[in-house]
């Protein structure tokens, strides 16, 4: 648009159709608005960002539109059969002359069959079941009458309306655990942003995920990763790690069999690996080890080539990769130098309960006995990027330490295990999405023993690593480190298109169209007095959090006179030497628990966002916490603007009410809610508007290569794995009390007419399988569960009933994650534009494995054990 065209980060400002003038204009609010040099301009002020002038948006082009044009539509339900629509358009003039646009509104109506007489290929009635999203058509695939989905929505939207926006919708973490998971969430989200329930107290998206919200991340993360010495950490989505390393991707073959795609494009056919290789390399997504050769030796090679800055060290690097000499690990992990040989587990049950695939974990992690009998050569032919050793890697873990209360089945696998305080026997904070508290943990006991707190036990293998760096690493040395392209920086302007340098399609271009890349020193001698420091750099930079940032170089200084200090090398910095010092710190620095701190981030945030915000953090000034304060009383936590809720004046937090209530921006492209993603792979798998892709033949899922079908007296089930039911969290199953529970054994739920069609009654012993592996326990007939669905709820563990299997020849059977393999959606691994950038737990793609199917049969004689 001429009127826009020398706007800085113009491609990154959208416009909205004007009712007033009839023309668009370009609104407020934007990534691009958030990242342009003029602050002031990030907000949802419904002004032009060139002139100020008021727009008022005009939702749809139906009554004054120029034409009307066929759009064609996708229906994943009918074998990728197509629908066109009318949609109305209005055209607008540009520098390239006319062009034709409708709004965001009139392409989502048209898409989900709402006929506004604009001719097409419309559902005649709500009774229409060929046309999608119709309730008659639903009720093909959910069972769920036509007529109680149309009660069911005009009382949401009613409801909705009486009370201005007060519908939730409860959701677990378990559609997580789906192919189309992506897709199951927006199906909500869509009919909570329609009705206004997003940003309402009382409304909104309620989704469960346990003791996941991190409250006081901006100084916990400077803390955590060392962002205070001013290192570089490496930090990894765990599916995507786990998915190339324990070697699952050689067993599964294209993703295209199974996910639904449009299959006229690049970017739908092939491998998972082979796009997560383009992934890595394009810095959409990290992965660890980075390179085929030691990060510490290519920088040393980089100086021996005459590399005296870090900048040059830098171009060294890029100009390898471009030259191909140096590759990313990613594009060949079974090369003995990419594997990983050393894991620590910490507050996790990697090794069975949380590691999908679990016996592939066995086999190419442990090198130990394991029951999967899949074919390992299935993505041989297929592959591009990645690539294919014949001779599978088998053990590559040298080393696998395990911090650990209790022997569950990664304590009995691991190498060494370090006994760690239990929940009453250390001091400790804790914030859940459940609660606005910040919780504390105290110790009421003395540790049993040889155990340690969680601290203390990093504490002491920082002071072995610095021991030990004296005779090996006795002085600083430059490592070299990508970071993927992040969300909350500029980056989220790096890529308006996808262009793979690789393929010459532009140039290689370290933090644009590839990782940001960064030379860092690490003194390895000062490891343990650093962790038990609390650094300069915090001082110097400040510290923030989800694109907020403030300075605290008083707060620091002052620090040094209130708090415990610690002296090294002729200075002194607040001591992070024992667990409450580190807790008081963290309280003493979060926004969410010091009210100074809130006061400054909102201020500096009000700056970025032109409207007021710090009135949010005045009253609060003088609030602040210790630890002792929030062992004495329960202390709730402050409003901030590292999040997203309102909890002044005991207002009960709800995500998103800053964005309604004071028009600071979502985090996204265009700053508001967005039903329509504008980004070439989504538009690529045709999830760019929200849809509906069906579930596949479970014989495309590859859990039955191997394993022989239609055997006498068996039965295939769709095998999902919930949260523990005589078991959770702080509770576990092997103790006297839960196992008289549960029957003394994890039990399998079968459904009764399920169960009927191959002899099994209730508390018979079973045996259920697949190519992945094995599970022998007892059966549980209910009519509770659906029939065709079948249930063992995690955590099992190796340590207790566990018979052996006849159908792998005696070897002992596994657990609920034997069953499965982790299949990851590539539509989750873009990046590199807008709010699809990387940010650690936010980000990535999610290790799926509810759509895994087994074989079910009575268990033939009794167990053995």
């Amino acid at each position: 648009i001429e009127t826009y065209q020398d706007e800085e980060n113009g491609e990154w400002k959208f416009l909205m159709f004007d009712e007033t003038s009839g023309a668009p204009k370009m609104p407020k609010g934007t990534m691009g608005h958030l990242w342009q040099e003029k602050p002031g301009q990030w907000n949802l002020e419904l002004k032009d960002g060139l002139d100020d002038s008021p727009i008022e948006p005009l939702l749809s082009f139906i009554d004054n539109r120029d034409e009307v044009f066929p759009v064609q539509f996708e229906d994943f339900s009918n074998d990728n059969a197509t629908v066109k629509r009318g949609v109305p358009v209005k055209y607008i003039e540009t520098t390239d002359g006319k062009v034709a646009v409708t709004t965001i509104f009139d392409m989502l109506m048209a898409h989900f069959g709402v006929d506004r007489e604009l001719g097409g290929e419309y559902p005649s009635s709500y009774d229409d079941s060929d046309q999608i999203f119709t309730p008659a058509w639903q009720e093909k695939f959910t069972g769920i009458d036509k007529s109680t989905v149309i009660n069911f929505a005009n009382q949401f939207a009613t409801t909705a309306e009486k009370t201005g926006g007060k519908c939730t919708v409860i959701i677990g973490a378990g559609i997580n655990h789906w192919y189309h998971n992506n897709l199951m969430y927006r199906g909500p989200i869509t009919a909570l942003m329609l009705c206004g329930c997003v940003g309402k107290n009382g409304g909104g998206l309620a989704h469960y995920v346990g003791q996941e919200k991190l409250a006081p991340i901006s100084i916990w993360k400077t803390v955590a990763m060392a962002a205070d010495w001013g290192s570089a950490a490496r930090l990894q989505n765990a599916p995507t790690w786990h998915y190339i390393h324990c070697d699952q991707w050689r067993y599964e073959g294209p993703f295209a069999k199974y996910s639904s795609v449009k299959g006229d494009n690049e970017w739908t056919g092939g491998h998972a690996a082979d796009n997560n290789a383009r992934a890595v390399r394009m810095g959409w997504l990290p992965f660890y080890p980075q390179f085929e050769r030691s990060s510490l030796e290519i920088v040393k090679d980089a100086e021996q080539a005459g590399a005296q800055t870090d900048e040059e060290v830098v171009q060294y690097v890029v100009d390898q990769l471009k030259e191909r000499k140096l590759r990313f690990a990613a594009e060949d992990p079974d090369h003995p130098n990419n594997w990983p040989r050393v894991w620590f587990i910490w507050r996790g049950n990697a090794i069975l309960a949380s590691g999908k695939g679990h016996e592939y974990f066995l086999r190419h992690y442990l090198g130990t006995h394991s029951n999967a009998v899949a074919d390992e050569e299935v993505s041989k032919e297929m592959l591009q990027e990645v690539v294919w050793r014949d001779e599978a890697p088998v053990g590559k873990m040298d080393l696998v330490v395990d911090i650990n209360f209790r022997m569950d089945t990664s304590a009995l696998y691991s190498d060494i295990v370090l006994p760690t305080a239990h929940w009453y026997e250390k001091n400790d904070i804790n914030t859940t999405d459940m609660h606005s508290f910040i919780h504390p943990l105290s110790e009421a006991v003395a540790p049993n023993w040889e155990a340690r707190t969680d601290w203390n036990i990093y504490k002491s293998i920082a002071k072995g690593v610095s021991q030990l760096a004296e005779k090996h690493l006795p002085e600083p040395v430059k490592d070299f480190v990508c970071i993927p392209l992040e969300h909350d920086y500029p980056d989220e302007l790096a890529q308006p298109s996808i262009k793979d340098w690789a393929k010459g399609e532009c140039e290689p271009i370290p933090g644009k169209t590839m990782p940001k890349m960064k030379v860092v020193v690490r003194d390895y001698k000062n490891l343990y007095n650093r962790f038990t420091s609390f650094g300069p750099d915090a001082r110097e930079k400040g510290i923030g959090a989800h694109g907020v940032h403030w300075h605290i170089d008083d707060m620091y200084d002052e620090t040094l006179k209130t708090h415990p200090t610690t002296q090294w090398n002729g200075d002194t910095y607040p001591s992070l030497n024992e667990v409450v010092h580190a807790i008081n710190l963290i309280l003493r620095f979060a926004p969410e628990t010091n009210g100074e701190s809130a006061y400054r981030a909102f201020t500096a945030h009000e700056k970025k966002v032109g409207l007021p915000l710090k009135d949010l953090g005045e009253g609060n000034r003088g609030i602040t916490m210790t630890y002792e304060d929030i062992q004495r009383q329960p202390r709730r936590l402050l409003t901030s603007p590292c999040w997203s809720g309102l909890m002044n004046e005991g207002r009960a937090y709800s995500p998103f009410c800053m964005s309604v209530d004071r028009l600071v921006p979502w985090r996204t492209l265009t700053g508001r809610q967005h039903f329509y993603l504008d980004h070439e792979g989504y538009l690529a798998f045709g999830e760019h508007l929200p849809t509906y892709k069906p579930k596949a033949d479970p014989m495309l899922y590859g859990d039955f290569v191997k394993t022989q079908q239609g055997e006498a007296n068996s039965i295939m089930l769709n095998y999902l794995t919930p949260h523990g039911k005589w078991h959770i969290h702080s509770t576990y199953y092997d103790n006297h009390r839960m196992l008289t529970l549960s029957r003394g054994i994890e039990p399998f739920w079968i459904n009764h007419k399920d169960a009927d069609k191959i002899g099994v009654i209730d508390n018979d012993w079973v045996e259920v399988y697949n190519d992945h592996g094995v599970v022998v326990t007892r059966a549980v007939v209910s009519a509770r569960i659906p029939q065709g669905v079948c249930i063992w709820y995690h955590s099992p563990e190796r340590t207790i009933s566990i018979p052996k299997s006849p159908l792998r020849g005696g070897r002992r059977a596994g657990g609920h994650n034997s069953l499965t393999r982790t299949r990851l959606k590539p539509v989750l691994m873009m990046g590199g534009y807008g709010q699809f950038t990387f940010h650690l737990n936010y980000w990535g793609p999610t290790g799926v494995n509810r759509d895994t199917h087994v074989m079910v049969r009575k268990l033939q004689g009794e167990p053995q054990f």
